[in-house]
């Protein structure tokens, strides 16, 4: 059950980097499809402007599914824990890994993610040129995210090839 656990995890995380990776792009998408009723619906507005607000659309979509992506990650994490702890014999290093993966998902639920979600709402519909100061931090938190949840991930990984060669 363990393993299965962290494998859920494991695919949780590889899904939010793909949804993440796609939304931005898939803006880019539809404004290139020239659906007859996207245009009539949105020639009000400049092209500039329609982009600018699917790219608004797409970063709250992004910021819902990362709130929910953290906590989803406690609650496996935790379950996680708490099936290591009641196996026999105990595994110390399995459960130190995932200990030292739920501090990174709690920092990154509880410190980096609101910081981004603020910073990021605050950058809603503001000109990038020339570039607004707080985009510096945004990438900078941004940066920091992908880390902490990328050797996470390795740290996972190397769990789940642990636990599938051990039998």
């Amino acid at each position: 059950m363990a393993t299965a656990v962290l494998g859920i995890w494991i695919g949780i995380t590889l899904f939010m980097w793909f949804a993440a990776g796609k939304s931005f792009s898939t803006v880019d998408r539809v404004l290139q499809t020239q659906n007859p009723q996207f245009v009539r619906i949105t020639k009000p507005l400049s092209p500039a402007d329609t982009r600018e607000l699917l790219r608004n659309v797409a970063a709250e979509i992004n910021r819902t599914l990362f709130g929910v992506y953290g906590w989803a990650q406690v609650v496996l994490g935790g379950i996680l824990l708490a099936l290591l702890l009641r196996q026999t014999p105990r595994d110390s290093f399995a459960i130190a890994i995932t200990c030292t993966m739920l501090i990174f998902v709690l920092i990154l639920s509880l410190v980096i993610t609101p910081q981004i979600l603020s910073v990021g709402r605050s950058l809603d519909f503001v000109p990038r040129q020339p570039a607004p100061p707080e985009l510096a931090r945004f990438g900078m938190l941004h940066g920091a995210y992908t880390a902490l949840d990328g050797i996470k991930l390795l740290a996972g990984l190397g769990l789940l090839v642990r636990r599938i060669m051990r039998g």
